[in-house]
């Protein structure tokens, strides 16, 4: 008697729709050299496994003559279909580490690994995999620069020393082929970026004064037209006024607006024994001296 299973709640989530809608697309494009008219192995399998005839679909799996990436991506889909996440991440992650270049596989595999928690390797394989891609990776790149120019001019009315650079995208041509290399980012200072944040937050939560202050630069516009001199004597008194400080970040999301100025989003836990939030925030650094530095921090959205 075949085996019913009941899909679990995740995959009717948006993500979980968007993986089994890139892995119907995947795998029909498994086999294109299958004749005309001919039944394709691969397809006939992701049909018994989405019907749920798990037992015809292993059968079909251990018989039928498939290559060695179509074997251990619908392998993978059969455990996913059957509630097994390990046994599918453990099947893709080994099939990865062959086919490192397949989107599809990347895709997949990342919302897996969403799904158990792991959200930097997640984050991780995303990047790989997009960036495997050349024609995606410049899609990608596109879409930032728009990302940049928007930001641009929005800061450009409180901040009058950016200049706004306006996109111009870079062509893909239709041959170009997909199958290159890992590249990395293209901006070089990102480390620097994260190290300085990281820093701004320690020094937050250790009621550093000293190394807090000295995180923002001499040309850093406080919110509602304090003066700089006025904004750095309340922070002190906020630093120094709790007994103790926690702050934490997460979803960093990080946009150059140009080689010397960087948008830094996440989101902010902050915690104290007088009070304690969470709050989506937006820093603006700048490099000077080789060093970056705050030049603004803005408060976006609260978070219920």
């Amino acid at each position: 008697m075949l085996k019913k299973v009941v899909q679990p709640e995740w995959i009717k989530w948006p993500v979980g729709l968007a993986l089994m809608a890139v892995l119907s697309l995947a795998v029909a494009n498994l086999d294109s050299e299958t004749a005309k008219g001919a039944v394709d192995p691969a397809l006939e399998i992701q049909h018994a496994i989405d019907n749920e005839q798990f037992e015809l679909a292993e059968t079909l799996l251990n018989e039928a003559k498939l290559s060695e990436f179509q074997r251990g991506y619908l392998q993978g889909w059969l455990s996913l279909k059957q509630q097994d996440s390990k046994a599918a991440l453990e099947t893709w992650q080994g099939l990865r580490t062959q086919f490192p270049n397949s989107l599809e596989l990347g895709n997949n595999l990342a919302v897996l690994l969403m799904h158990q928690g792991d959200y930097q390797q997640a984050q991780t394989v995303l990047e790989q995999s997009l960036h495997a891609n050349k024609q995606v990776s410049k899609a990608l790149g596109n879409l930032n620069q728009l990302y940049a120019y928007q930001a641009q001019k929005a800061y450009k009315k409180v901040f009058s020393r950016l200049d706004v650079v306006e996109p111009k995208g870079d062509w893909l041509a239709l041959t170009e082929a997909s199958d290159v290399k890992v590249v990395d980012s293209e901006f070089a200072d990102q480390p620097q970026v994260t190290f300085a944040v990281e820093a701004w937050r320690q020094a937050w939560s250790n009621k550093n004064v000293t190394n807090y202050l000295a995180a923002y630069s001499d040309n850093f516009v406080p919110a509602n037209s304090q003066s700089l001199k006025a904004w750095r004597n309340a922070r002190e008194r906020s630093l120094t006024a709790p007994r103790f400080i926690e702050v934490y970040i997460s979803d960093v999301k990080m946009t150059p607006l140009n080689e010397n100025l960087v948008r830094f989003t996440f989101n902010q836990r902050y915690r104290s024994n007088i009070v304690q939030d969470e709050v989506v925030k937006v820093l603006l650094l700048e490099k000077t001296a080789d060093q970056w530095k705050i030049v603004q921090e803005v408060v976006t959205d609260e978070i219920r």
